[in-house]
């Protein structure tokens, strides 16, 4: 189990490492593409970006292979992990990360020359603040269009549950900020964010219920339980 656990954490390390030097990580993951494939996108990618020569593009080539065979090790690993790791084993796996985000950047930064580590550096940075920056609008819309489908909105029904997904936006930017803002907080306080949440759950629940009709509403409960049981099985693959 400590072995298994000591792998995670390794992996962590990689997924960050591929999502720094990878600027388009969903869309490999929409491919389907083979580490090899993924690790040859990457590779031509930062070769384009950083003008990497011959010599540069050996050795990340080489940083890339390292990373993607713990990967795969790790993913034949992980589905033998049954229990959830401790509040201790949360705090060891979080600072192993950045040690191997820091282990990478070190790497890079010894293949790279000033210039094109320094470009390296500002084009995660970009990266990041898009993926994480991304319009709540533009998500919103693409819900609504979604959902407009799914459920046969009228267009009346649309703006209102325009107004509901701005509205739960809205609140979902606020608790980001607060959490990007303040420490960790206490058992105390998740416990009353969790209990916060399942009351928002169910506002939103019964607003839905008002707008849809009652052929409209089973359907999106249905496609609730469905996206619900998702996540839970994504969760269960990354323990």
């Amino acid at each position: 189990m400590k072995k298994l656990f000591i792998a995670a954490l390794l992996f962590v390390g990689i997924v960050s490492f591929a999502q720094d030097i990878n600027l388009k990580p969903a869309h490999h993951q929409k491919e389907n593409l083979t580490p090899e494939q993924r690790n040859e996108k990457q590779l031509q990618k930062l070769t384009s970006e950083l003008s990497l020569d011959k010599k540069q593009q050996e050795q990340v080539k080489q940083l890339l292979a390292e990373r993607s065979a713990k990967a795969e090790k790790f993913k034949a690993s992980r589905k033998d992990i049954k229990t959830k790791p401790s509040d201790a084993e949360k705090e060891a796996f979080k600072k192993q990360m950045e040690t191997e985000k820091a282990a990478n950047d070190a790497k890079m930064k010894s293949i790279l020359n000033a210039d094109q580590y320094t470009k390296w550096t500002a084009l995660k940075k970009d990266h990041r603040r898009k993926h994480d920056h991304k319009s709540s609008k533009e998500r919103d819309q693409a819900h609504l269009q979604k959902l407009t489908t799914d459920l046969n909105l009228t267009a009346e029904q649309q703006k209102q549950v325009a107004a509901l997904l701005a509205e739960r936006s809205t609140k979902m930017e606020m608790l980001k900020k607060s959490k990007k803002d303040g420490v960790e907080p206490t058992a105390a306080e998740k416990e009353a964010m969790k209990k916060q949440m399942i009351e928002d759950h169910k506002a939103t629940d019964a607003k839905m219920k008002s707008i849809l009709n009652a052929d409209q509403y089973i359907k999106w409960t249905a496609i609730q339980k469905e996206h619900k049981d998702k996540i839970k099985d994504h969760r269960k693959n990354k323990m």
